[in-house]
């Protein structure tokens, strides 16, 4: 028979090349074994969300965006107790299975389907907690989800099997409990606890009680964290009550807008006269809180009032109880007006100065009869609470001496104090009978 090379050669080409196509679809077991094992390993790191070892042990670019994303992601900074807490009982309840069925391996890039199996922190979160213990235990007690991902190795230079699709959308899924805020449920005990006791006071009591007083003034202040709270929809109010009757209630004000709320009545809302004293007795303070379940008791405080002293028979100057008092009422009939001056544009209010004054001064407005020098001192306190503010008045920080001047406005004793910088916190001023240690008045601002 005729040997027919050249037919028989090609026959041998042609197989060639089959069996050659078909080894880019076979694995004789070696890179799938790796490649289950770095899966493993993978997954591992996924559930201790360690965001660095993912980017090391990964192809992902440190400086990508998707980088970037991830740390910011898997970062605890700025995050609150409550959240890191959640976070973590979430983690406790992630595993995972490697579905080896999925395996594929063609052309050096592979992929296998990774299982991970995590609490239903959304439906958990349906419910409004007012403990985060309450909260990880139920995430702890939590129905499950799964989240499928297809990890697509390939190999780096050191021809190790690294994941390639890490940072990727349906990768960052795994995560999305991350992006929670967790937001306990206010409650009235809670608002309790924030009350910073040694700040908080009666204004101008005098040894737990007052005594012929034309108000009563407690201001609550609170520890900075019930800031975090001023979008929940909260409200807080007083009432006061008199000898157990309610006599008197207070504007609803949000909680968590400031750290501090003031409780005050004066002699006008009890429905007497502007220079009528307060009737003696027990007064109460209770402080409310309102949400949607309704109103609860928060916090009371007590203080007494002692009335022995005739009506004083001048009239109540404006401001007068609220940012000064005086305690000479002789002196007081001389005077036609007074308060803090708008010196530098810098006065917000009627006894807030901002940070940018210079010239920090109170004025008395007086009939040009008035001749008298008296003498005045400046204090500073950082602090507003009555044990700051008993401290800071045994050292002056400024003295002076003053007489009336006219102006175009009339005649006035201005008593003013220069600085180069001022403080943030509460100045107090007083003023002396010359030479004396009589005080005539006593008076506050804030600077802020």
């Amino acid at each position: 028979m005729k040997k027919i090379f050249w037919e028989k050669t090609a026959s041998v080409v042609m197989a060639g090349a089959f069996i050659l196509s078909l080894t880019g679809c076979l694995d004789f077991g070696n890179s799938k074994k790796a490649i289950l094992e770095s899966a493993e390993a993978f997954a591992e790191t996924v559930a201790s969300a360690d965001a660095s070892a993912l980017i090391k042990n990964s192809g992902l670019d440190k400086k990508s965006k998707e980088a970037t994303e991830l740390s910011d992601t898997l970062s605890l900074d700025g995050k609150s107790d409550e959240d890191k807490a959640f976070y973590e009982a979430v983690e406790k309840t992630i595993e995972y299975e490697i579905d080896e069925e999925s395996y594929t391996n063609k052309k050096g890039e592979a992929s296998v389907d990774i299982i991970f199996t995590i609490a239903d922190y959304e439906e958990v979160l349906k419910t409004e907690y007012t403990k985060i213990d309450d909260l990880t235990a139920a995430v702890k007690k939590a129905d499950t989800v799964e989240i499928k991902f297809t990890a697509e190795f390939v190999k780096n230079d050191d021809k190790e099997w690294i994941v390639d699709n890490v940072g990727s959308k349906k990768f960052m899924k795994i995560y999305e409990y991350r992006n929670q805020e967790i937001k306990l449920a206010l409650t009235a005990e809670m608002i309790t606890g924030f009350i910073d006791r040694n700040m908080s006071s009666f204004w101008l009591a005098d040894d737990g009680k007052y005594k012929n007083t034309l108000f009563i003034e407690y201001n609550y202040y609170f520890k900075s964290d019930v800031l975090e709270y001023k979008d929940r929809g909260v409200k807080l109010y007083f009432k006061i009550l008199k000898d157990g009757t309610q006599v008197f209630t207070g504007a609803q004000e949000d909680f968590g807008v400031s750290t501090n709320i003031k409780c005050k009545v004066s002699n006008e809302d009890l429905g007497l006269k502007n220079t009528e004293y307060l009737e003696a007795g027990k007064y109460d303070i209770e402080l409310y809180m309102i949400d949607s379940d309704g109103e609860k008791l928060v916090d009371t405080v007590s203080v007494s009032v002692e009335k022995s002293a005739p009506q004083p028979t001048t009239k109540v100057l404006q401001g007068e109880g609220d940012y000064f008092v005086f305690q000479d009422q002789e002196f007081k009939k001389k005077i036609l007006a007074c308060g803090w001056l708008n010196t530098d544009n810098t006065l917000k209010n009627a006894k807030t100065y901002s940070k940018d004054v210079k010239n920090m001064c109170f004025s008395f407005k007086v009939d040009q009869s008035v001749t008298e020098e008296l003498d005045y001192a400046y204090y500073y306190s950082e602090k507003s609470d009555k044990a700051s503010l008993e401290e800071a008045m045994k050292t002056a920080v400024y003295h002076g001496s003053v007489k009336p001047k006219q102006f175009t406005e009339g005649y006035f004793y201005d008593f003013l104090y220069k600085m180069d910088q001022a403080k943030t916190g509460v100045y107090i001023i007083a003023v002396f009978a010359h030479g004396t240690n009589n005080v005539i008045m006593i008076g506050y601002v804030t600077v802020s």
